[in-house]
C-alpha cells in the first residue's frame, strides 16, 4: 500500500523503446527496507525473447522476503494474468559463488515464461524486504542510477521514509538530487531517469570521479554511528573463554618472543595460514561475525571471522587492536559519501605498535615481522569502537620490503657479438610470495618447464635457460626463482658505436596524463601503490674490460608523481655494477603538480645508461676458428643441454642452437639441426633460413628446393624473386625466367619484379636487356632509392653504362634511410672505374654504418691486394667467413682476388 503506482503513458508504450517501465521504490521504515521494482519490456526480437523469457529474482530468506505482485504479459491491448493462471516460481538454493568459497544462503525465484511471444509487453513487479539483524533500528539502501544513453519509455526511482525517522542520502559522483518533498508524513525522494549523460572521464583520474552513479541513503547519522552501532557485534565474537584453543594459541605465540610486532606477525601468519576462506552468509552472516573460537574450531570463515580470531589474539597479548572496516575498491571517495554499511567490501584489523599503525589481513598471505608495515591500498578505515570512530586515513608509506628483487649476472667475456651466459635471481616478497610455495610443495615439472621457458626469451632476446631453482623462505616468506641460460650479445652496434643499454628502471618511466579537455583540467591524477622493486646487474665484460666506458647518468635519486627512482652503477675491473630502485605510493598529483610530475618523469625516461665498447673490440668474424670456438665453448655446452632437455615436441632449443650455429659460421651444424625441425615442424621462415644455409655452403640447388617450398607454404612474391636469382646463379636462368613470367605482379610488386628479372636476364648474358627494363622503370619512379640502387648495382656488376652510373649511385645514396648497402653499390661502380680511392671512401662509410657488411669486406680486399697491401686477404677473409658464397658469386661478374 505504499507503493505510488505508475502512470503509463499509451503512446510510450507504442512507439517508446523496448524498455517501457522501469520503477525501483524503497520505504524505510520501523528498522526495515521494502525495495519494490516495476518492469515493463516490449518483446522486439528473438534475442529479446530468449534473455527475457526465464526471469530469476534473489533474496535473503534470514533477512526478509520476495512478494510478486503482477507478472503479466500485454498483448494486443489485452492483460494476460499469469499470476491469476496459477503460474508459479521455483525456488532454488544456487550457490554459484562456492568456487569462490562464498556460502551466502540465497535462494533464487525462477520461471520461464510461458507463452511470451515477439511483440508482447512483459510486465513483472516484486518486492524484497530487508530486516539486517546486524543493524538493529538501522536501515540503508543503494540505489544505482542510470545514464543517458540508457533508454527507457518511463523511469524513476523513489526512496521514501517517515519523516519523523532520521534519515541521510547522497549521490555521486556529478549526480543533482531533487529536493525532498513531504507528504502524509513522509519524505520522498523522487529522481527521474535516466539521469543527464556522464561526463567521460580519463582512466587515470581518482575513482571518486569514475565511479558508477549511486544513491545512497541510511539512517546513520555520522560515520562514528555506524562504527558504534557495529561493534558489539565484534567485541562479542572475540570474547575467549579462558583455557580455550584461541587462547592457547596466544600463550604460544607470547613464549616464543617478546617483541610486540613479531607477536603480531605471528598472530596473523597464524590466522592467514590455519584458516582457510569461506565466506558463510547464513543466519544474517553477511554483517555479523562468526565468533573467534568458532572460527579456530571449523578452521574456516570470511574477513569478519578472521578479522575477530586476529582480533582476539592481538588484545590477549596486550596489543592495542580494532576491526576496521574497509573497501578494496574506490576507497579515496569515502569522505565523501553517505555512512551506511554497504559502502564497505573487506574487513581488517589495526593494531597500533609503539605509535605505529599496522594493517594487518587476515585473508591475505605471506604477511611477516617484515612486511607487516606495508599499508594496502584501501585508502581510508572505519575503527569499529564502543564511542565510534570517524574514518581513519592510512596513509601510504615507503615500503621496508621489497615487492620483487631481480639479479641478473651477466657473463659476455666471450665478445662483444657472441652470446652471453647469465644466471638471473628473482625475489618476491609479500603476497606475491605465496606462489612460490605452492610450486615448491608441488614439484611439478611441467610447471617449472614453463617457467624456464617465460624467463628464457620472455627475459633476454634468444634466451634459453638451462638450469631453473625455485625456493620459498617461509620464515622470511620470500618466494625464489634462480635462472640459468644463454642467450644473445647484450651488445648491439648503434650510430657507430657497440653499446649495451643497462637501465633497468628509467626506460619504463612515464607519466603523461591527458588533461586537455576543459572538463578535466581540475581532475587530479591518481597513482598506484604501494610498490618497491629493486634491481641488480653485474656484466662481466670482454679483454678485462680494457676500455670499456659507462656513459649516462650513474647516480640516481630522483622523484616523481608519488614515485622514486634511484640508481647507483659503477665499472670496474672488467665489471659493470648497477643497481636501481623504484618506489611507487599510492595518493594522488594535484592538478597544480602536474606539469611538474610530468617533466620529472621525462627527465628520469630520457637518464640512460650504457656500456661503451672500445673502437677495438673484436667481431666475430675478426676471430679464427680456434679462437671463436674457444670462447663459444660455454655457450655451445649450454645450448646442447637445453636440447637434450627439451620436451620431443619443442623445436625451440634446436632452432636457437642452429641460429647460434649460424651466427658463429658453422653452417653445416646449422644445417643439421634446421633439417631436424623441418623434419616436423616445416614453416615457410625454417625454409628460407635454411636456403640461407645452403647458400653458404654452395648448394645452390638445394636451396632453390627450399625456397620453392617455402613458397609453397607461403606463397610471397618476393620469396619468388630470391628463388629466380639464386636459379640464374644456379646456372638454370631460362627456368628462373619462366617463373618470374608466371607470377602474377601488381603495380606494389613491379620495382622488385623488374630488378630480379633484370638480374636473371644480366646472369644470362641479356645485360642490354636488362639495363633497359630498369631504366624504363626508373623514367616512371626516378625517385626511388630501391631503383636507384638497382640500377647502380646492377651497372657495376655488369660494367656498363658506367659513364653515368655514378650520378645513379649518389641519387641513391642520397635518398637512402639506410645508406650502407648503396654505399657498398657505388663502391663497385668506382672499382669497375678503377677509382681505388674513391671505392675505398665509400667502402670505409658502409662499414662505418654496418661493420659486418660481407660484401663490403670482400671487394674492400680485393681493392687492397691489386694495390698490393697485403692486409687486403685478412678483408677477404673475414667477409668470406661470413659469407663464403661470395667468391663463387663474384666470380660470375668476373670479380675477384687478383693474387
Amino acid at each position: 500500500d505504499w507503493v505510488i503506482p505508475a502512470e503509463l503513458d499509451d503512446a510510450v508504450l507504442a512507439d517508446g523503446p523496448s524498455e517501457q517501465l522501469f520503477d525501483w521504490q524503497h520505504r524505510l521504515e520501523n528498522g526495515i527496507v521494502q525495495s519494490f521494482n516495476d518492469r515493463i519490456v516490449r518483446i522486439d526480437n528473438p534475442e529479446a525473447l530468449t534473455t527475457e523469457g526465464t526471469l530469476k529474482f534473489d533474496w535473503s530468506p534470514d533477512k526478509g522476503d520476495l512478494f510478486i505482485h503482477r507478472f503479466e504479459i500485454i498483448r494486443d491491448g489485452e492483460v494476460i494474468d499469469l499470476i491469476a493462471q496459477g503460474v508459479e516460481f521455483d525456488v532454488i538454493r544456487r550457490e554459484e559463488n562456492l568456487e569462490r568459497r562464498l556460502l551466502d544462503g540465497r535462494l533464487t525465484a525462477t520461471v520461464a515464461v510461458p507463452g511470451l511471444k515477439e511483440g508482447d509487453l512483459l510486465r513483472i513487479a516484486h518486492s524484497i524486504t530487508v530486516d539486517d539483524q546486524a543493524l538493529g533500528d538501522e536501515v540503508q539502501v543503494i540505489q544505482y542510477l542510470p545514464a543517458a544513453p540508457w533508454r527507457v519509455g518511463q523511469g524513476r526511482a523513489i526512496v521514501s521514509w517517515p519523516t519523523s525517522e532520521k534519515m541521510g542520502w547522497k549521490a555521486g559522483p556529478f549526480v543533482d538530487l531533487p529536493e525532498v518533498q513531504e507528504r502524509g508524513g513522509y519524505s520522498f525522494l523522487d529522481i527521474a531517469v535516466p539521469i543527464a549523460k556522464r561526463e567521460d572521464m580519463p582512466g587515470d583520474a581518482p575513482s571518486r570521479f569514475r565511479a558508477y552513479p549511486l544513491l545512497r541513503v541510511g539512517s546513520f547519522d555520522s560515520w562514528q554511528d555506524l562504527s558504534k552501532v557495529m561493534e558489539p557485534h565484534f567485541t562479542k565474537a572475540a570474547q575467549l573463554t579462558a583455557g580455550g584453543d584461541v587462547e592457547a594459541i596466544a600463550k604460544r605465540i607470547m613464549a616464543q618472543t617478546r617483541d610486540p610486532k613479531t607477536r603480531a606477525a605471528l598472530a596473523t601468519q597464524t590466522v592467514q595460514d590455519e584458516v582457510s576462506y569461506l565466506l558463510d552468509g547464513l543466519d544474517g552472516g553477511n554483517y555479523l561475525p562468526q565468533a573467534a573460537e568458532d572460527t579456530w574450531d571449523k578452521r574456516y570463515g570470511d574477513c569478519k571471522a578472521k578479522s575477530v580470531l586476529l582480533l582476539s589474539l592481538l588484545r590477549y597479548m596486550g596489543i592495542d587492536a580494532n576491526v576496521v572496516l574497509v573497501t578494496t575498491r574506490g576507497g579515496d571517495a569515502m569522505p565523501e559519501l553517505q555512512p551506511v554499511p554497504a559502502n564497505f567490501d573487506h574487513m581488517i584489523v589495526r593494531a597500533v605498535i609503539d605509535g605505529e599503525d599496522y594493517w594487518l589481513d587476515g585473508t591475505n598471505t605471506a604477511t611477516r615481522v617484515g612486511t607487516m608495515a606495508a599499508v594496502p591500498p584501501f585508502y581510508y578505515a572505519l575503527p569499529l569502537t564502543p564511542d565510534g570512530s570517524d574514518l581513519v586515513p592510512m596513509r601510504s608509506r615507503v615500503q621496508d620490503h621489497y615487492d620483487m628483487a631481480m639479479a641478473m649476472k651477466i657473463d659476455q667475456t666471450a665478445g662483444v657479438d657472441l652470446p652471453m651466459m647469465f644466471e638471473m635471481t628473482m625475489s618476491m616478497g609479500g603476497p606475491a610470495s605465496a606462489q612460490f610455495e605452492k610450486i615448491v610443495d608441488e614439484d611439478d615439472p611441467e610447471v617449472l618447464r614453463q617457467i624456464k621457458g617465460s624467463f628464457g626469451a620472455g627475459q633476454f632476446s634468444g634466451g634459453q635457460v638451462t638450469d631453473i631453482d625455485v625456493a620459498y623462505d617461509d620464515d622470511l616468506a620470500i618466494g625464489t626463482i634462480t635462472v640459468k641460460g644463454v642467450a644473445d650479445a647484450s651488445f648491439n652496434f648503434d650510430d657507430g658505436k657497440v653499446v649495451s643499454d643497462i637501465g633497468m628502471v628509467t626506460g619504463g618511466v612515464q607519466f603523461a596524463p591527458n588533461r586537455v579537455r576543459p572538463a578535466w583540467r581540475g581532475i587530479p591524477v591518481a597513482t598506484r601503490g604501494p610498490s618497491r622493486n629493486k634491481y641488480t646487474v653485474e656484466i662481466k665484460l670482454p679483454d678485462g674490460g680494457k676500455g670499456y666506458t659507462l656513459d649516462g647518468r650513474a647516480e640516481i635519486d630522483e622523484s616523481f608523481a608519488n614515485s622514486r627512482v634511484t640508481r647507483k652503477s659503477s665499472i670496474d675491473g672488467g665489471m659493470v655494477h648497477l643497481v636501481e630502485e623504484a618506489f611507487a605510493n599510492l595518493g594522488e598529483v594535484p592538478v597544480e603538480d602536474i606539469p611538474a610530475a610530468r617533466r620529472a618523469a621525462l627527465h628520469i625516461a630520457k637518464s640512460d645508461l650504457i656500456v661503451k665498447a672500445p673502437g677495438t673490440a673484436k667481431w666475430r668474424w675478426e676471430l679464427d676458428d680456434k679462437t671463436r670456438r674457444e670462447l663459444t665453448a660455454p655457450a655451445l655446452a649450454a645450448y646442447n643441454k637445453v636440447v637434450a632437455d627439451a620436451e620431443e615436441d619443442d623445436f625451440g632449443p634446436l632452432t636457437s642452437r642452429a641460429q647460434f650455429y649460424a651466427s658463429i659460421y658453422d653452417f653445416e651444424n646449422a644445417l643439421a639441426d634446421y633439417t631436424t625441425v623441418i623434419d616436423t615442424e616445416p614453416t615457410s621462415d625454417l625454409f628460407l633460413t635454411r636456403a640461407d644455409a645452403l647458400i653458404s655452403l654452395g648448394r645452390l640447388d638445394e636451396a632453390v628446393a627450399d625456397i620453392q617450398s617455402a613458397y609453397d607454404l607461403s606463397p610471397d612474391n618476393d620469396t619468388a624473386y630470391w628463388q629466380a636469382q639464386i636459379m640464374a646463379r644456379a646456372g638454370h636462368a631460362d627456368e628462373a625466367i619462366e617463373l618470374l613470367d608466371a607470377l602474377p605482379v601488381d603495380d606494389d610488386d613491379l620495382d622488385g619484379f623488374t630488378d630480379t628479372r633484370a638480374m636473371v636476364l644480366g646472369i644470362a648474358g641479356d645485360v642490354d636487356t636488362g639495363l633497359f627494363l630498369l631504366e624504363e622503370r626508373l623514367l616512371e619512379k626516378d625517385n626511388s632509392s630501391t631503383l636507384l640502387n638497382a640500377d647502380c648495382w646492377y651497372r657495376a656488376l655488369h660494367q656498363v653504362a658506367l659513364e653515368d652510373a655514378i650520378g645513379q649511385c649518389t641519387r641513391a645514396v642520397e635518398r637512402a634511410s639506410y645508406p650502407a648497402g648503396v654505399l657498398d653499390s657505388r663502391a663497385m661502380v668506382h672499382y669497375r672505374m678503377g677509382s681505388f680511392d674513391a671505392a675505398l671512401a665509400d667502402l670505409e662509410a658502409a662499414l662505418k654504418l654496418q661493420p659486418g657488411l660481407s660484401n663490403s669486406l670482400y671487394l674492400k680486399g680485393i681493392i687492397l691486394l691489386e694495390q698490393g697491401k697485403g692486409e687486403g686477404r685478412k678483408a677477404i677473409d673475414e667477409a668470406l667467413r661470413q659469407s663464403p658464397e661470395l667468391e663463387a658469386y663474384y666470380a660470375l661478374f668476373g670479380i675477384g682476388p687478383k693474387s
